[in-house]
């Protein structure tokens, strides 16, 4: 029997009230995501402040009264968001300064976001600051401001607001200061909103600035803010919002993509503009000007040396890798309707691409491997050993992997051992040896003690120490019971015949680096030295290829090409024959699917990509904090900033 048009009525209006608590729940949800970000950047007030700005107020602190630390690489990835958002408000208002017109700031989605009250406490001249986000997040900040004598005193004085003021949602109006409560899906009402608040505008200068709020919206309802945003006279759109460069399957990514959808607030404008390109063509529907930067490029670009040295001291980093694969997922992107661009010009070298059919790359297994920067090597030419790296902490135990199987097991610690520790390297002495040497525990306890183990004893022996403590350095074997060690500038070498540890001379351009690839075939007695960091407040990250031969006591270096796809920090490689594979890291440029992996020809010094195929790619190689045992990368991982850690499995490079 049919239903009655009674029974489908109200099967519509059960629909329609579903489909509405569905958006109400997914409002919340986005909303709450304020909670976690506002805590973060309180974490970065606290710590940040007293170094970088000490006469600074802190103004966080009145919505978050209770401080909780965030991880050195968290503060640092928050600091750069807020610092690259103020500096961009801060280039605009002084490109206006000769008109004497206010610059007008619209925060949409603004959560607990404390920029108004920094810069007005800094002088409230020629800025007007609009804070909108939903109704019920606007009366929350209202009552925190209400409750704050030192925020009221910066706003100014509270004007009466009219009966149209209320029913368009404006919670509190002062000279300098306005709170608007705005669902931007309700496009009319936030198009009528601005009529009323910045009608007369005299050609003054209004900046929107959406730091991860439109990213919440479907595009369908996000870009119409954009559009009536567009309509004013010198406006400025200031994004701040998640791409995929390396599409959705990079570890990255997929641990984002997990993150926001867990907490049933997925990012919906990430797919559909997942790359600089794609943004540059949604913002240029609307505005004549559009330059984007990542957050790296920011970092890079718009933070003065002084101010690195500054961030530096806040409190001991070691986390690059995880800290420029984070920027590289996030885009501060500047559309105008006027000329006022701030970045410069970049002048990007088309790099001829070709493919390597010599190399390619297999999954192997080993996923309950979940150590980064650990030590490995290859025994009997087939099997690997593991020491040390970075799990809840740092360890001391000594893992054996067989490679037909890769399972792996535990070999029993003697009691006289390396202590825990990571950054550091294992070297296969081929006499039945292996060297440990340098590492660090803690960032900023770095070790310079060399040990020897001793496979058919299962013991340990101290063999003195390096000439300075080591960390993120490199070691081979040069030849039966001899390791060449290369760190800080220097080379050293291990005996254990001889019982010694003595500094080489090194003849040629020698340079200092940290987490570079470091390879060397005893056949023909040469080496290579790819990628790695120097200056690590900045960081610089090498492009250059060094060639390096050893004589009995000397080692002479020399420059050979300088290629930006090699240039990455934390990278590996492996030499056979003439094909130099340099793996993982991070450069200047996310890695992808056909980037993460390059084979060089070093006869001629040709360089191609290596792609990997899909079925591995989906496998998430995480080449960051990895090691090398044989053709194998092992190990490895990265915090993706607050969404969580991926782990690297074992994959093997095969050289056809």
């Amino acid at each position: 029997m049919p239903p009655t048009k009674d029974q489908i009525a109200a099967n519509n209006r059960r629909k329609i009230e579903k489909h509405r608590r569905k958006l109400a729940y997914h409002d919340l949800q986005v909303q709450g995501t304020n909670n976690s970000s506002i805590m973060s950047k309180r974490s970065v007030e606290a710590i940040y402040n007293p170094v970088l700005d000490p006469k600074q107020k802190e103004w966080i602190k009145y919505f978050v009264p209770k401080l909780k630390r965030r991880s050195p690489a968290i503060n640092r990835g928050y600091w750069i968001r807020m610092e690259s958002i103020k500096e961009m408000v801060l280039k605009i208002k002084e490109k206006y300064a000769a008109s004497g017109l206010p610059v007008r700031v619209v925060n949409l989605g603004c959560g607990f976001d404390t920029l108004p009250f920094q810069l007005l406490a800094n002088g409230p001249e020629r800025l007007e600051f609009y804070d909108f986000d939903y109704p019920e997040l606007v009366k929350r900040k209202l009552s925190v401001i209400e409750s704050s004598d030192e925020i009221l005193e910066v706003i100014g004085k509270s004007d009466e607001l009219s009966s149209k003021h209320t029913e368009l949602g404006i919670e509190l109006a002062t000279k300098y200061y306005k709170l608007v409560g705005c669902d931007l899906k309700d496009t009319l009402r936030y198009q009528k909103q601005l009529e009323l608040l910045l009608k007369g505008d005299k050609g003054a200068p209004t900046l929107f600035i959406a730091e991860v709020s439109l990213a919440y919206m479907k595009p369908q309802d996000a870009n119409p803010v954009i559009e009536i945003s567009s309509k004013l006279r010198n406006s400025h759109f200031l994004v701040l919002e998640q791409i995929m460069p390396s599409g959705p399957k990079h570890f990255f990514a997929e641990k984002m993509l997990h993150h926001f959808n867990h907490l049933r607030s997925p990012l919906q404008c990430v797919e559909t503009y997942s790359t600089k390109d794609k943004q540059r063509c949604r913002f240029k529907q609307y505005f004549p000007q559009v330059e984007i930067n990542d957050l790296f490029e920011c970092w890079r670009e718009i933070i003065h040396p002084e101010r690195k040295k500054l961030v530096d001291k806040v409190e001991v980093f070691d986390e690059w890798e995880e800290f420029i694969v984070f920027c590289q997922h996030y885009v501060v992107i500047h559309a105008t309707n006027s000329n006022n661009l701030f970045f410069r010009d970049k002048n990007v070298t088309n790099v001829e691409t070709s493919y390597s059919e010599k190399v390619s790359v297999v999954h192997r297994g080993c996923e309950d491997l979940e150590l980064k920067f650990p030590a490995a090597c290859e025994v009997n030419h087939q099997d690997i050993l593991i020491h040390g790296g970075m799990w809840q902490t740092r360890i001391d135990e000594l893992l054996h992997i067989e490679t037909d199987t890769f399972n792996k097991r535990l070999v029993a610690l003697s009691e006289k051992r390396p202590s825990p520790r990571m950054c550091h390297t294992l070297t296969n002495a081929e006499n039945g040896c292996f060297v440990v040497c340098g590492g660090r525990g803690r960032p900023g306890l770095v070790f310079d003690d060399v040990w020897i183990y001793e496979c058919s004893s299962n013991s340990w022996t101290s063999l003195g120490s390096l000439p300075v403590p080591m960390y993120r350095h490199s070691a081979v074997c040069i030849s039966p019971g001899v390791v060449l060690v290369f760190g800080e500038g220097q080379f050293v070498k291990i005996s254990i015949e001889n019982n010694a540890v003595f500094l080489l001379e090194a003849i040629g351009s020698v340079p200092s680096l940290q987490s570079c690839a470091f390879v060397y075939e005893a056949s023909c007695g040469t080496g290579y030295i790819v990628g790695g960091m120097s200056d690590k407040t900045e960081p610089r990250i090498n492009c250059e290829v060094y060639r390096f031969q050893i004589t009995e006591n000397t080692v002479t270096v020399e420059l050979v090409v300088q290629a930006t796809q090699l240039a990455r920090i934390g990278c590996v490689g492996m030499l056979q024959n003439d094909t130099l594979v340099i793996a993982g890291g991070a450069g200047s440029q996310l890695h992808s699917q056909t980037t993460t992996v390059m084979a060089v020809d070093t006869r001629l010094w040709k360089i191609d990509n290596v792609c990997i195929d899909e079925k591995t790619w989906e496998k998430g190689p995480v080449f960051i904090g990895s090691a090398v045992a044989g053709n194998v990368i092992v190990g490895g991982g990265a915090v993706c900033y607050s969404f969580g850690s991926a782990y690297n499995s074992a994959f093997e490079v095969r050289f056809h």
